[in-house]
C-alpha cells in the first residue's frame, strides 16, 4: 500500500464528515502496512470542540489498542494538524505524520509552527 492509497482513505472519512454536516476533515492511521483506525470531524454533531479528525482517529486506534502509544503507526489526515491535534500526535508517540494540504490558518506543523518535530 501506498501514502496515496491511505490519503485517499482519510478522503473517504472527510466525505462522511461533509455529508454529516461537519467540517470535512478525514483521517486514518496505518499499523503494519493496514488501516488500524479512522476518524472524522465530529464537532458539530457531538457538541465536542476537540473532535477533530485526528483526536477521532487516535482515540479509535487507543481503544483498539487498548493503550495509549501508538508507536509505530502513521498518521494520514487531509489538512495540516493544528495545534491540539499535533500535540496530541506527539503524545500518543505516532511514528510518521501525512498530511494532504497546509492550513496556513492554524496549522502546526510547517504554517505557524512545528509542533511536531520541536
Amino acid at each position: 500500500m501506498t501514502d496515496d492509497f491511505f490519503m485517499r482513505a482519510a478522503l473517504a472519512e472527510a466525505q462522511k464528515a461533509y455529508q454529516a454536516g461537519e467540517v470535512p476533515i478525514g483521517a486514518v492511521i496505518v499499523r503494519d502496512g493496514a488501516i488500524y483506525a479512522t476518524g472524522h470531524n465530529l464537532r458539530e454533531t457531538g457538541h465536542d470542540p476537540t473532535a477533530h479528525a485526528e483526536i477521532v482517529a487516535i482515540r479509535n486506534a487507543a481503544t483498539r489498542l487498548g493503550h495509549w502509544r501508538l508507536s509505530g503507526m502513521t498518521l494520514y489526515v487531509t489538512i495540516e494538524p493544528c495545534p491540539m491535534c499535533a500535540g496530541a500526535l506527539v503524545n500518543a508517540r505516532i511514528a510518521r505524520l501525512v498530511f494532504g494540504a497546509a492550513d496556513p490558518k492554524a496549522g502546526a506543523v510547517i504554517s505557524l509552527m512545528d509542533l511536531v518535530r520541536d
